[in-house]
């Protein structure tokens, strides 16, 4: 009983540690930060998208971008030949095909945006049999103004046309 007392005394006079601070609230938000101008609310749309080659289409959708937030879009193709070329040394018998486009929004001031357009276009080229499989690639990268209910038309190599809708 003495030693509890003693422990109890000596507990009292020993001086208390201040509580923990409160922990820092978590908080989420929709708010995009745009530096010194302050804060907007992040801008959503959907940009329609065709792309055709000599009047074929290569590729239409519809992709949402947002001020915060990029949209991509790809698809890879590799099969045999049509035509059986035989086996042959240093030969790759096959034909490959690809596309990809990615639109990331961007900004010229408060009142105009747009989208940054990084697109590439894979199809097979020329080559026939007995030479080994060829492809020609286009390639693009553009920076375009895009504002609500506008059409954009962008022009590229091998008769490449893009054209962007963006959605009222």
């Amino acid at each position: 009983m003495i030693i509890t007392t003693l422990i109890q005394t000596a507990s009292a006079m020993l001086p208390m540690a201040p509580p923990a601070p409160p922990a820092p609230p978590i908080m989420t938000s929709n708010v995009l930060q745009r530096g010194f101008g302050g804060a907007a609310v992040a801008e959503r749309y959907v940009v329609d998208v065709d792309v055709r080659a000599d009047g074929a289409v290569v590729w239409t959708g519809s992709l949402r971008v947002a001020s915060n937030a990029a949209a991509s879009f790809r698809r890879d193709q590799t099969e045999a030949e049509e035509n059986d070329c035989g086996v042959r040394a240093g030969y790759r018998s096959g034909v490959q095909t690809g596309f990809s486009l990615q639109l990331r929004p961007t900004r010229f001031d408060e009142a105009d945006s747009g989208v940054a357009v990084t697109l590439r276009w894979t199809r097979p080229g020329t080559g026939q049999c007995p030479v080994q499989a060829s492809t020609r690639t286009v390639e693009m990268n553009d920076v375009v103004r895009l504002k609500a209910g506008e059409t954009v038309t962008m022009k590229g190599d091998g008769g490449l046309v893009v054209k962007l809708h963006r959605r009222p």
